[in-house]
């Protein structure tokens, strides 16, 4: 009765008029039209909001599976990251929707769902002002050994490279090289890859009395850069300090932005404040026999060819932030650094790395004749290129329960596969 309302009062307005019954027949007939054609637009435009909010939903709750792989897993976590992603795909998109997400840590399962109020755009009249939308995805990830390492380079030879007497002992976790060169995964001289599994989406080389434990896959598909979505954190227009050296003496640093880099040399001794460090247009050299040390602190790398350099008999001890944009990044090389660089550890004393390297650019290179960051929880390496020379050990351990830091997304616990669950 409510559609037919208009019609009635163009009935009333032609009740005097003795073609009334013609006119009557008309109206009839083209309200019926006009209704069915609103109707079609109004039911397109639903579709489609209906297809956009399921696309969204798929992403969300397989970027909130991906957390499961990265130790540390739990439901509020879990449950915060696909809300975020929910809500930053909608705000793109100008769309109001109430964001549910639901995990079961035992399935390993995330389901997100998005209720919305999609307002009709012809059939307001008739009082159909809006219709409720709701669609589900759920996402599982299956099992497989923590992701520690992935080589990012898809084409170079060497992603990752060992050299000498370096070794790399990765027992509980994978690595990956996603280099299609025949040459992408390269070990020679003693050098020994030590780790639950090994795989290259090129090929592997073994030169001289190198080791592979276990022997490499290879043809491996490609891991896409798994902190590709992560956002970087901001950064002050306003440096804290400018070319900052500290050459002796005890200091006490506070987060924020080190224009031109920060260097810590000599017997000098620096703890850092938890926080982000953002590392811009200089080094930050930490060398000698001064020590560094900092709970809860993370460091951005930004600007022409700013370089992370441990050197010397330095002692090293860093534990990534357990929140805001960079927790569990312990490193973070700005995605759009305008030259390549090689980020260097070779201070004999680096046996508390605890977080992830993130150097979606550059390279990371290990050289220290002591091991490094086999005191750690856990150490994840995500680079271009990864090498190890001279005759390091770098552990990378895998004991997530022993620290609150959380991994970060796409790398560590519960393996590589994430799907929609049917």
């Amino acid at each position: 009765m409510t559609v037919l309302a208009p019609v009635r009062r163009l009935f009333r307005r032609l009740l005097g008029d003795r073609r009334g019954a013609t006119a009557l027949t008309f109206a009839l007939a083209g309200s019926a039209l006009l209704v069915a054609g609103a109707g079609a637009v109004d039911y397109a435009r639903l579709a489609g909001m209906r297809s956009d909010l399921q696309a969204i939903a798929d992403r969300s709750s397989l970027a909130a599976a991906r957390e499961f792989r990265l130790g540390n897993a739990n439901a509020g976590t879990i449950g915060t990251v696909a809300s975020a992603y929910a809500s930053q795909a909608l705000a793109q998109r100008s769309v109001t929707a109430t964001v549910s997400p639901s995990v079961d840590t035992v399935a390993k399962t995330v389901t997100v769902r998005l209720d919305a109020t999609v307002p009709s755009t012809i059939l307001r009249w008739a009082s159909l002002a809006a219709t409720q939308v709701s669609v589900q995805a759920t996402a599982k990830v299956v099992g497989g050994a923590p992701i520690c390492v992935i080589g990012l380079d898809r084409v170079q030879q060497q992603t990752i490279y060992l050299s000498q007497a370096a070794r790399l002992k990765a027992p509980g976790c994978a690595v990956y090289s996603d280099s299609s060169n025949s040459k992408g995964l390269y070990i020679q001289d003693m050098a020994v890859l030590d780790a639950a599994y090994i795989c290259s989406s090129g090929g592997k080389i073994k030169y001289g009395l190198g080791t592979f434990n276990p022997n490499p896959e290879t043809d491996c598909p490609v891991i896409p850069d798994p902190l590709a979505a992560r956002p970087a954190p901001a950064v002050s227009s306003t440096c804290l300090k400018t070319n900052y050296t500290i050459l002796a003496g005890s200091d006490i640093l506070m987060p924020g932005t080190y224009c031109g880099g920060l260097t810590v040399r000599g017997l000098a001794q620096v703890r850092l404040e938890p926080g982000i460090y953002v590392i811009k247009d200089g080094d930050l050299l930490i060398t000698d026999l001064a020590s560094f040390v900092g709970t809860g602190v993370g460091f951005y790398i930004t600007g022409v060819n700013t370089r992370l350099r441990f050197e010397g008999g330095a002692t090293v001890s860093l534990t990534a932030p357990k929140s805001g944009a960079m927790a569990g990044l312990l490193v973070f090389e700005d995605r759009s650094v305008p030259n390549i660089v090689k980020h260097e550890i070779s201070a004999d004393n680096a046996n508390t790395l605890l977080g992830t390297f993130y150097i979606p650019r550059g390279q990371l290179d290990v050289s220290a004749l002591r091991p490094v960051a086999d005191k750690s929880a856990y150490t994840i390496i995500v680079a271009d290129r990864f090498t190890l020379g001279a005759g390091p050990t770098m552990v990378l351990n895998t004991d997530y329960a022993a620290s609150d830091v959380p991994v970060p997304d796409g790398v560590g616990l519960n393996g590589i596969k994430t799907y929609l669950a049917k």
